[in-house]
């Protein structure tokens, strides 16, 4: 309910009416549509006589969520006090897991789904919830190669999102496929605006047609238009012909960044206030950075044929498939067993909140945790990881969230150095690949170092948790989680 709303029904009640309305101010989440926690707390006030009741028995949670739960909300301030509590059995404590790196996180979760899925749980019966869309990139990905059916409830797969779409088609266009540089050119000729109408565009088809070469090749040797129109086809095409001379000696990273802004796609993502988007394009450069990680001689050609991979998996709509969704999404909803992925401080709570929102931004990030953990009727699993985040642009750390968790009702596995950072006695666990103790690495700004995969470099900043690392030939200049095992000092 928004303001208005309230005020409509404080206008239309009377001596006699009889008001009755259910409510719970922990669970108001929706502040940027208008809601207000406010209007609940205020309510005894402007409705007088008033009689509140509170329904403090939970009947979906086990004790372990509900008081992990609990011990996360009772942090706000503006709340009403409620000593909520469970009849149920409890079957096991919250288990957070902190990844050392980004790649462990999600195949953390995939293994952990695929265990319960054989131990008797059906997949329907789990969910990951996160606190944004970008977010489910990697975690698709791994599903999909561990082959675990799954559906974005409320939303769009990652690799079929529109701007991911763009993006791809912009780097399609610096390869030499006549199929897909015609679906690339007529998607993305027009994006952002060029002045460049169907009718153009149809008469370059006409032409690609009849002279039996693509699309790109036409507008390249006919003048398919005059005018403004003229100059922004030329313009488009001094910048696709600059990148393909660049594809051999840029990263595939730095083609993607340079092409973004300077085709003016992520300008207009601004312009537009299309915040999401743009971190989805962010998370593209990411999964890009991953390939080139895993694959340091990989090509362009090479990168598009294995996300058709993924765009090309058929994504079940009915049948038993585990369920993905935001946070914001899964209210009103309930699974037994619920991952809450990617909470990390920046993302969960995010950014805004935590550098300009003030007080009642944060209470409203640490509502949407209480709504997000009370989700779970069975187990509650908590997920982090370190490593450099391209949105945030800094290392990540752990949610303070998780430190507010009533450590009776939590398990810390994960990787040392993330643990130390959290001021609770923990479990450490070395598994799935997950380091139990690394070795520090002391570098300062000139030190030379080797990368198992970009090769040699040098140390040009070590602030806030990161090393700044210039490497030669196409790397160009990378961002590194302090202390990263794959950085070795020469």
């Amino acid at each position: 309910m928004d303001k208005v709303q309230y005020d409509i029904i404080r206008y239309i009640t009377g001596e006699n009416t009889f008001l009755c309305v259910v409510g719970d101010p922990d669970q108001t989440i929706y502040t940027w549509r208008g809601a207000d926690v406010n209007l609940i707390m205020n309510f005894e006030k402007d409705f007088q006589p008033c009689t509140t009741i509170i329904l403090n028995e939970n009947y979906r949670s086990t004790p372990s969520i509900l008081k992990g739960a609990n011990s996360v909300i009772q942090n706000n301030k503006n709340r009403i006090e409620k000593d909520l509590f469970t009849s149920l059995e409890d079957e096991q404590k919250i288990i957070h897991y902190s990844a050392f790196e980004d790649d462990l996180e999600p195949t953390w979760v995939a293994h952990q789904i695929e265990k319960l899925h054989q131990s008797g749980n059906r997949y329907r019966d789990m969910a990951v919830l996160y606190r944004s869309n970008y977010l489910s990139r990697s975690l698709e990905k791994k599903l999909l190669e561990a082959k675990i059916p799954y559906r974005i409830y409320g939303g769009i797969r990652f690799y079929d999102r529109a701007e991911i779409k763009d993006a791809l088609s912009y780097l399609r266009m610096l390869i030499h496929d006549n199929s897909a540089i015609d679906l690339a050119f007529k998607r993305i000729i027009n994006v952002p605006k060029r002045s460049i109408g169907n009718k153009t565009v149809e008469k370059i088809e006409e032409l690609s047609r009849n002279e039996r070469v693509n699309c790109y090749e036409i507008i390249k040797s006919h003048e398919v238009c005059k005018g403004k129109s003229l100059a922004a086809m030329n313009a488009f095409i001094e910048l696709i012909e600059k990148y393909r001379n660049l594809v051999n000696s840029m990263s595939i990273s730095m083609l993607l960044e340079a092409l973004m802004n300077e085709s003016g796609y992520i300008k207009m993502l601004e312009d537009e206030k299309e915040t999401e988007r743009i971190e989805n394009i962010k998370e593209l450069i990411n999964d890009i950075e991953d390939f080139e990680e895993m694959n340091p001689d990989g090509t362009l050609d090479e990168y598009l044929q294995q996300i058709a991979l993924y765009t090309d998996k058929y994504q079940e709509e009915i049948g038993d498939f585990v369920q993905l969704m935001t946070i914001h999404a899964a209210k009103g909803l309930e699974f037994n067993i619920v991952f809450v992925y990617s909470m990390c401080d920046g993302i969960f709570p995010n950014e805004k909140s935590i550098s300009e929102g003030g007080r009642e931004a944060m209470e409203e990030e640490r509502r949407l945790a209480y709504v997000a953990f009370t989700r779970a009727k069975k187990q509650l699993y908590i997920t982090d990881a370190r490593g450099y985040s391209y949105v945030l642009d800094r290392t990540k750390m752990p949610s303070r969230f998780i430190r507010e968790i009533d450590e009776d009702c939590i398990l810390h596995y994960g990787s040392v150095q993330e643990m130390n950072a959290m001021p609770k006695k923990t479990l450490i666990e070395d598994h799935d690949g997950q380091p139990s103790s690394s070795s520090v690495l002391r570098l300062r700004k000139g030190d030379l170092v080797t990368h198992k995969s970009f090769g040699d470099g040098v140390v040009i900043d070590t602030s806030k948790g990161i090393w700044t690392i210039a490497f030669k030939n196409k790397f160009g200049v990378r961002k590194i989680m302090a202390n990263h095992p794959s950085i070795i000092k020469k």
